[in-house]
Order: structure tokens, then C-alpha cells, then sequence
């Protein structure tokens, strides 16, 4: 009784001099009871303490002060209590000052350091929104960009970056500056690609330019050097004397300062760099780096570098020793269970994005193994890590924002479903492989589908549409200036866009969660669904194939029918690589020889025996087949196979072939409710004058023979404008376009006037059923692993059609005209769009012979999507109707006078 009085009287002094008292003496007074108490007794003091202060600047610096004590003592849990408290209390007293702003920036950083980062990136951006023109919101600029790295949102983390680069501007910090630009590199680095790593070398270039005017202090020099020195130990721009003269660089300055942990780098790097050269001291210096000091990511780093090294010597066992210590030295909790991974455990990591890596690593090792000892139990242990990994990625994905970081998700993801897919044809076990041959097709395409169906008022949609359109008007603006102020004034312009734009995807993320929460994964279709649809003469043959895995020389192929699924490996990809490379460019041309016919029919036959194992082919026979392709099946046409070589049999003869983004968004796509009532708009600009491109001199008869058939709004040379066709294209059923297109590295489409570009396409809404793209190169373009082709097809997709006819390559246009009337006349006669495209091209392979034969002239134009009729409204119908009718009150005004 007594003890507790004294330590009531202490606490009331204490409370005394709570005005003049320091934060020295909250240190102090946490210092003697952890003294007294001991750590684990320590909490219940402070809370009284807490309990009876009433005082707003007392408590807030004691809990400040607490927090504090309990970071340094690696209690991260009661750390952020304490910083919680003291934010707290600021906004119950609604105090919005700049110690409130300091306390929001304490708990989002140790909420960072915990891994939180969620939870993180709202207590900087809390700071922004109160104190918009301060110090501090630019270093929460900066600390969103460290958070969204880590989330591996890097497109969003280079916004970030560059919004606190662009700002400090302002600020006589040079120091800060160059830690930014450091940040900022790292994330191009981590792109890998031709642009980011240009930029990137621009970037550190400018840091080695504010280290000639400023010294840097001693750690970001350190940063710098090793920046350097991972740049050119890249293998975009490796140079093994440059990174070894930085890494050279970084050690000498770091062991002059003593810097633990920038010494344990350099050795690691330093360790890495050796294992590409192929030098024996590799493994020593790797070891060496693990007596310092390293952070996380660092130990993550070396300790796959020593798993690396001792698979490339043959160590299996060891390889997978380092990579299960790197895995584990992710987790605070040392009692994680390695070996059997799951995202309940798995999903608190420091390091997510670096356990993926791990988890994939291993499994690829796991299945090495097997391949050896050909025992299931390897197979086992491998989808458990591939599984979890699986989910590590769709936990990262949904909280990534922009469309870019998820594509480069789509890319890392698709190993990991690859070695699935390879899993469950070990296992025999269909349902699974089919699980992950769709996550490793158009996940985000048919997230955005998902997305753009949302019921939201269309005020809203048009805001979103606004942005980008601002956005896109900057970009275009910036391509065109040459003087530093202007190039300056429309980056920061476009920075500032892109943060609106995350301010509106927020918003709507946050007042239309349900819509919103209608993702990807909640919509995939499963194998007894497929089947359930399918009817007796149809089939689907979904391929999986990654050219970066290269532990195997193969690709997966699962057939699917109304009642059976079957996964087949195809072994020696590499040589069907080479073998499509030729196949196209034997397609490129029309056959002039005989010569031509024979090589081409070899080339052909050896592709359709290799995509088509003697298994499938007879079930294939007299079936509509849909094909879905992956890597660099997407740019063949699957109907110009040759199935005999003696008959020169096409495969068009013997099955109709139509192509699938995926099934999950088939199914998806085909549940969008489209309401367009009119039924054609075509746009036809012949000539170019404007933009420099050839006339095209067969398009207008094209667009005549389908009115033949399909009455429509046509739009014909000076009339075919870009504006037009943005502004009237939503109320129609089927859109056409006869014109130039590119699916170079700048894709457009081509108008009387002007190009309409990729970004200007995905802006857009469509109504249709159907979009022909009567142009060339439409159906090709960059390849994404785990994602597909970004084609203007694609494009189309994205912004509401139901099915796309395109095409593969530069063709004759008198060609495409003679296919595509037969096509609207079977359209017209309530054929689908894949059976009118089918239809077509095998009346102009039995009309035509020879050379004009030639799969060069019909087999470019593939579809793509749904292969239901298209509800047309048939005016000709009404027009004999009011006929009739008209007719019947002329004969009864007749008869009625007659009578008179």
C-alpha cells in the first residue's frame, strides 16, 4: 500500500513539472521504471502515467518520447502504440500543427518498418493532406515512394519520387535531393528496362553532379557508388571492368569510415558480379559480406547469390539450404515454417516481393531435383511453394495502383504459373493446371472489363475520362518541346496529373467498394463450368509457355472437351521458336513456285505435328477449336497449318478456329450488358495528306460491298476524322475501320487527319458487338508474359467490344475486300463471328488457286472473342412493313371514296 502511494506521489511531481519538463526527463522517467520495473512490467506504468496526465502538450511528448524508447528497444508492437497515443491526442484536441504532422510522420515510419505499409502510406498521405506546402510533405512525397517500391508498385513509387524532386526545387537541401534521386534510380533499375535504364544513367549522372558541387555525406556517397556499379552489372549494360571499379569504390570509402553495412554490400555485390565472370573467389567474398552488417533485402540478396553459385556447381541440396535462409531471413518470427509455406504466415514478410523470388527459385530447383530422381514428392514440395507464392503475388497485385506495376507483376507471375502448370501435368491433375493457364492469360484485361462495367454514374466515369485525356494532351505537349522551361513546366504538369489520378482511383476505390471488390480472382471460371458449356463438337486447347524458364526446354498444352481435360508437354521449345520465326516469313509473301508451296508446306506440317500431338489431332477433326495462345503462338495464324503435306490440307479445312484472350474473360466480356441500337458505322479514310501515309485505293468498295448487306453510317475520306470517330462510335453495334494502322513501338491507327495512339484508344467507351479492324498489323504487338499481346485489338477489347476481327500482317487490301463482304454477308445471315470469318475464308481458298491461293492473302485476319450472332435490327423488315401498311390505307381510302 505503502509503494503504491510513493509511486502515486512520484507520478504527481512529475506532472508538476510538466510544463518545464524536457523530453530528457520522459526519457528518463521511462529509463527508471524499465530500472525498476523491468521491460515486460513497463507498459502498465506508462499507461498510468498517461492515464492521470491532463495536460495535451505533457501527454503528447511522453507518448512521443515512449514510442520513442520502445523503437530503439526493437518493441515495434509498443512503439506504435505510444506514436499512436500522441497522433490521438493530437486530433481529439483538433490540433493540426506541425508537431502533429511530426507524430504522423514517426507512425507511418515505424508502421514502414514494420511492414505495414498500407497503413503506412495513409499516415503520409494524411500529411499531405493537412500541411500541403512544407518540408515534411515533401519527405512523405518521398516515404510513399519508398512504400510503394517496397509494395513493388513501382510506376507509382516513380511518381512519388519525382513529385519530392520536383518540389524541392525550393529547398536549398542537396543531401535530400540526391537521396531521391538515388530512390528514383533504384526504381528504374529494378524495371530493367531499354527506357528505365536510360534514365537511370541520367539520374545517377545528376547525383555524381551534385556530389561535384556538394559533397555528399558519407552514406548516400556510399549509395551512389554502388548504384553505379549495379547499373553496369546488369546484363542490359554490363561492363565488368565499370561495376568493378565501383564496387572497388564503394569498399575503399566504406572501409575508411568504418560503414558496417555499406562494406557487407560491396562484398556481396562485389560476390555477385564474380559469379557472372565466372570467378573462383565468388563464394569467398559472398561469405565475407555475411560478417557485416546488412539490412534485409542485402541478406535476402547474398544468400540466393550462394544458392546460385552452388546450383551452377551442381549442389542442389545446398542451393536450397541458402534459399530457405533467405526466405527466413525475411520474418521477424525465426519460428516460421519453411517448409510449409502458406500466405497466413508468408504475407507478413519485410521483403514480399523478395520471398516470391525464393519461393520460385526453390520450386525450380524442387523440379531439377525430380527430373533426376523422377519422385513425386520433389513435384509435391514444389507446388506448395509455388502455391503460396501464387497468393503472395495476388496479395501484392491488389494493393498495387498503377497499370504498369501490374504488368510487370503479370511478367514475374508467369514463371511461377509455368512451373504450376508443369506441376499438375506431373500429378496428372487437370483441374489445377487449368486454374493456372488462366492466371497466366489477360488477368488484367479482364480486371479492367470487370472495372469499366461497374455501375457508376456516368459523371463519375467522365471524370476519370477527363484525366487521362488532360493527361494524354501533356504527354503529347511534351513530345513537342525542345526548351529546358517548357520540358520542365509539362513534366511537372504531368506529375501532377498522375496524382489526380490516383486521388480518383482512391476515391473510388473507397465510396464503391463492392463494384470495386469484383476482382480477377472472383471471377475465374473453373474446368467444370468450361466443360459444362462446351458442346459436342467444340473444343479448347489453352497453351502455357515461358521462354525465361530454362531449367526445361518445353511448353504445356491442356485439351479440354465437354468430358475430358488432358495436359500434354511439348518438349523442344527452343527449336519451335526458330520454326515460327521461318513459318512467318514464309507467310509474308505470296508463293511464286512451286518451290515456295513445298517449303512452306513442310515448315507449316512440322509446326501443326509439334502444337498438335497425335493425341489431339483426330479429336480436332470437324470441331471448332479455340485456341488459347501464349508467348509466340499469340502471332501465328493456327488455320494455315498444314495437316497433310501430299493434299496440302490447311486446318481450315478440317477445323474452324477462333482465339481467346482467356476463357475467365470470355466469360466476363460476355456478361457486359451492351446496349448500342444502331447497327454499322464504318470509317474509311483514303488518303493521308495529313499525316504522310500512302492513299489506299480499294478500302471505299470494301465499305460499299458491306452495305450490301449491312446498312450503315459510313465515313468516307475527309469525313473519317479522329474526332468523328471518338464521338459517334458508343451507339453501335458493329464498328469498321478500313485504313493504315502500326504495331510498331508507337502503335496507332490511322485517320484522314490524324493518328489515334494506343494510350488515346484505352481512353475510349464502345458500345460494340463487333469491331473489325480492316487495317494491317492490328492483331500483333508486344509480347507481356502472364498477360498476352498489347495489340490494337486489345485495345478494343479494353474499352467494350465483344468480339475484335484483326489482323496478322500487311496484306493486299483487294484481298481483305473480297473476305470481308463475304463475311457481312454471313453476319447478315445470323452467322457468329468466328463461323462468318471461317466461312469466308474457305470460299476464297475454293474460288481462288495457285498464288492467290496463298495463305499470305486470307490468312491474316484472325477473331478474337464471342462467336454469337450479332442482334441486328433489320430496317429492310420495317420498311415493308409501313409498305404494306401505307398500301392497305390506300386501298381502304380507295374503296371508301369509291362507295361515297
Amino acid at each position: 500500500m505503502k509503494s503504491s502511494f510513493n509511486c502515486i506521489i512520484f507520478w504527481l511531481l512529475v506532472l508538476c513539472l510538466g510544463n518545464t519538463a524536457s523530453s530528457q526527463t520522459f526519457y528518463d522517467l521511462f529509463d527508471s521504471f524499465e530500472k525498476n520495473k523491468g521491460v515486460e512490467a513497463l507498459q502498465p506504468q506508462l499507461d498510468s502515467v498517461l492515464s492521470i496526465t491532463t495536460d495535451q502538450t505533457v501527454f503528447s511528448e511522453m507518448s512521443h518520447d515512449f514510442s520513442v524508447k520502445y523503437f530503439r528497444l526493437r518493441d515495434y508492437e509498443a512503439a506504435i502504440k505510444y506514436a499512436l497515443i500522441e497522433v490521438k491526442s493530437f486530433e481529439e484536441a483538433q490540433i493540426i500543427n506541425e508537431k502533429y504532422t511530426k507524430a504522423l510522420y514517426q507512425l507511418g515510419y515505424f508502421y514502414e518498418q514494420t511492414a505495414q505499409l498500407e497503413i503506412a502510406i495513409q499516415c503520409y498521405s494524411k500529411i499531405i493532406s493537412v500541411e500541403p506546402n512544407s518540408y515534411r510533405t515533401i519527405q512523405s512525397y518521398g516515404k510513399l515512394g519508398d512504400c510503394y517500391y517496397k509494395l513493388g508498385d513501382y510506376y507509382q513509387a516513380e511518381v512519388y519520387f519525382l513529385k519530392a524532386i520536383s518540389d524541392l526545387e525550393n529547398y536549398n537541401a542537396s543531401g535530400f535531393l540526391a537521396s531521391q534521386y538515388l530512390n528514383l534510380a533504384k526504381v528504374y533499375h529494378t524495371l530493367n528496362t531499354d527506357q528505365s535504364q536510360e534514365k537511370e544513367l541520367k539520374i545517377l549522372n545528376k547525383v555524381l553532379e551534385i556530389n561535384r558541387k556538394n559533397q555528399l555525406n558519407d552514406r548516400r556517397l556510399s549509395i551512389l557508388y554502388n548504384n553505379l556499379a549495379n547499373y553496369y552489372n546488369n546484363e542490359k549494360s554490363y561492363d565488368f571492368n565499370q561495376a568493378k571499379k565501383y564496387y572497388q569504390k564503394l569498399l575503399n570509402h566504406s572501409i575508411k569510415n568504418i560503414d558496417s553495412t555499406s562494406i557487407g554490400i560491396g562484398y556481396g555485390n562485389l560476390g555477385n558480379l564474380y559469379i557472372k565472370q565466372g570467378i573462383d573467389s565468388a563464394k569467398y567474398y559472398l561469405n565475407k559480406s555475411l560478417d557485416y552488417t546488412l539490412s534485409i533485402e542485402s541478406k535476402d540478396r547474398v544468400f540466393k547469390n550462394i544458392a546460385d553459385l552452388e546450383l551452377k556447381n551442381g549442389n542442389r541440396k545446398n542451393a536450397l539450404i541458402f534459399i530457405d535462409k533467405a526466405i527466413q531471413v525475411n520474418f521477424i518470427n525465426d519460428k516460421i515454417k519453411i517448409n510449409e509455406p502458406s500466405l497466413v504466415d508468408f504475407k507478413d514478410a519485410i521483403d514480399p516481393i523478395g520471398v516470391i523470388n525464393s519461393l520460385s527459385r526453390k520450386a525450380e530447383i524442387l523440379l531439377q531435383q525430380y527430373e533426376d530422381s523422377k519422385k513425386n514428392t520433389y513435384v509435391v514440395e514444389a507446388f506448395k511453394n509455388l502455391q503460396t507464392a501464387d497468393s503472395l503475388i495476388d496479395y501484392i497485385q491488389d494493393s498495387n495502383s498503377e497499370e504498369s506495376s501490374k504488368m510487370y507483376w503479370r511478367k514475374e507471375a508467369s514463371k511461377v504459373y509455368h512451373h504450376a502448370v508443369y506441376c499438375s501435368f506431373i500429378l496428372d491433375n487437370p483441374t489445377l493446371a487449368f486454374v493456372y493457364s488462366e492466371k497466366n492469360k489477360a488477368v488484367l484485361l479482364t480486371e479492367n472489363i470487370i472495372q469499366n462495367s461497374i455501375d457508376i454514374p456516368s459523371s463519375v466515369k467522365n471524370r476519370k475520362r477527363f484525366l487521362n485525356d488532360k493527361l494524354l494532351e501533356y504527354e503529347k505537349k511534351l513530345e513537342k518541346k525542345k526548351d529546358s522551361n517548357s520540358i520542365k513546366f509539362y513534366n511537372k504538369a504531368i506529375l501532377n496529373q498522375r496524382l489526380e489520378i490516383k486521388k480518383y482511383d482512391d476515391s473510388i476505390n473507397k465510396n464503391y467498394s463492392e463494384g470495386v471488390g469484383k476482382t480477377y480472382l472472383n471471377q475465374l471460371t473453373n474446368l467444370s463450368d468450361v466443360q459444362k458449356s462446351l458442346s459436342s463438337n467444340e473444343i479448347v486447347i489453352s497453351y502455357v509457355w515461358n521462354k525465361e524458364v530454362l531449367f526445361k526446354d518445353h511448353l504445356m498444352c491442356l485439351l479440354i472437351t465437354s468430358s475430358d481435360a488432358q495436359i500434354f508437354e511439348l518438349e523442344n521449345a527452343g527449336k519451335l521458336s526458330i520454326e515460327i520465326a521461318q513459318y512467318l516469313r514464309l507467310l509474308s509473301q505470296p508463293f511464286s513456285t512451286e518451290s515456295d508451296i513445298e517449303n512452306y508446306a513442310l515448315k507449316a506440317n512440322s509446326i501443326y505435328n509439334r502444337l498438335f500431338p497425335k493425341e489431339i489431332q483426330d479429336q480436332i477433326k470437324s470441331k471448332k477449336t479455340t485456341i488459347i495462345a501464349d508467348g509466340q503462338l499469340q502471332n501465328i495464324p493456327f488455320d494455315a497449318l498444314i495437316t497433310d503435306i501430299k493434299k496440302h490440307t490447311y486446318l481450315i479445312n478440317e477445323s474452324q478456329i477462333n482465339y481467346a484472350y482467356s476463357l475467365s474473360f470470355s466469360k466476363s466480356n460476355a456478361a457486359i450488358n451492351r446496349t448500342a441500337k444502331k447497327n454499322l458505322i464504318s470509317f474509311s479514310p483514303t488518303t493521308f495528306d495529313a499525316i504522310g501515309l500512302p492513299k489506299l485505293y480499294n478500302t471505299n468498295e470494301e465499305i460499299n460491298s458491306i452495305n450490301q448487306f449491312i446498312k450503315g453510317d459510313n465515313y468516307i475520306n475527309n469525313k473519317a476524322t479522329k474526332s468523328t470517330f471518338k464521338n459517334r462510335i458508343n451507339g453501335y453495334k458493329i464498328i469498321h475501320l478500313a485504313t493504315h494502322a502500326s504495331s510498331g513501338e508507337n502503335p496507332f491507327i490511322a485517320f484522314y487527319d490524324s493518328k489515334m495512339g494506343m494510350k488515346e484508344l484505352y481512353s475510349l467507351q464502345n458500345n460494340a458487338q463487333l469491331v473489325f479492324l480492316s487495317a494491317c498489323d492490328t492483331s500483333i504487338g508486344e509480347i507481356i508474359q502472364g498477360e498476352g499481346t498489347l495489340t490494337l485489338a486489345r485495345g478494343f477489347f479494353y474499352t467494350g467490344s465483344q468480339a475484335v476481327v484483326a489482323s496478322l500482317w500487311k496484306t493486299s487490301d483487294k484481298s481483305t475486300s473480297y473476305i470481308v463482304e463475304d463475311f457481312y454477308k454471313n453476319i447478315e445471315e445470323n452467322q457468329g463471328v468466328s463461323t462468318a470469318l471461317h466461312n469466308a475464308k474457305l470460299k476464297y481458298l475454293r474460288e481462288h488457286s495457285l498464288s492467290d491461293a496463298s495463305p499470305y492473302y486470307w490468312a491474316s485476319l484472325k477473331a478474337m472473342g464471342d462467336n454469337q450472332p450479332i442482334s441486328l435490327d433489320n430496317y429492310n423488315v420495317y420498311y415493308w412493313i409501313a409498305a404494306i401498311f401505307i398500301l392497305i390505307l390506300l386501298i381502304f381510302f380507295f374503296l371508301k371514296s369509291r362507295k361515297g
